[in-house]
């Protein structure tokens, strides 16, 4: 099944780095793309056991659909500058990954603040990340490496986020502009980390189990 949809210069570009982003995470990523009310969500599973979310408004009404397709078929369709519409083609693949998305509500609202307050504090402890993780490359073992690093992405950096998520945001433009508000939220274990340009969801550990038990 495709599904043609117009977008426009903004949309375009969000999507484009996100695409981007995830492809260059990982080459065989997927996307799940659902149309509703006037808007295409797309979900990406990233790094640090969480999702990239974004909402585009379309300028016109489509039919509700809910489908997922390799990220780097959008990719290869955004590389021209003047795109004004892309093909939605459904990869007909699991994607187990994505089959567990985040509860529509109620959320607890939690920390409130600015990205330019934050991206600082998330640049500052990959510094710090870095500096513990060099002294090891050459003395310790992949174990004793893996465990500093796991650590310091699962420390919760702001809001109750982790570092890895908030590391995820950055990475994907949503802490670019300094005056944008951003805040998080919880809701039955999952955490959400929301701006402006997006949003990242962090699954909780039930919801990985039970992801871990479809891949098997």
């Amino acid at each position: 099944m495709t599904t043609k949809v117009a977008l426009g210069p903004d949309e375009v570009r969000s999507l484009k780095v996100l695409v981007e982003k995830l492809s260059f995470w990982d080459y065989r990523a997927i996307v799940r793309l659902q149309i509703k009310n006037n808007n295409l969500g797309i979900f990406g599973s990233t790094p640090f056991n969480c999702l990239a979310f974004l909402a585009l408004p379309l300028s016109k009404n489509y039919d509700e659909i809910d489908l997922v397709m390799n990220a780097a078929e959008l990719v290869k369709q955004l590389k021209e500058e003047s795109v004004t519409e892309i093909d939605l083609i459904d990869s007909n693949k699991p994607a187990p990954e994505l089959a567990l998305l985040p509860p529509s509500g109620p959320w607890m609202p939690g920390e409130k603040g600015m990205a330019g307050d934050l991206l600082p504090v998330v640049k500052e402890r990959l510094e710090k990340l870095k500096a513990q993780v060099e002294p090891l490359e050459m003395l310790a073992s992949e174990t004793t490496k893996d465990a500093v690093t796991e650590a310091a992405w699962n420390e919760n950096l702001w809001g109750g986020i982790p570092f890895g998520a908030l590391n995820v945001a950055a990475a994907i433009g949503m802490l670019a502009f300094p005056g944008a508000r951003i805040n998080a939220a919880t809701c039955q274990g999952w955490k959400r980390f929301v701006t402006p340009s997006g949003q990242v969801f962090v699954r909780p550990q039930k919801a990985v189990r039970t992801l871990l038990s479809v891949v098997k």
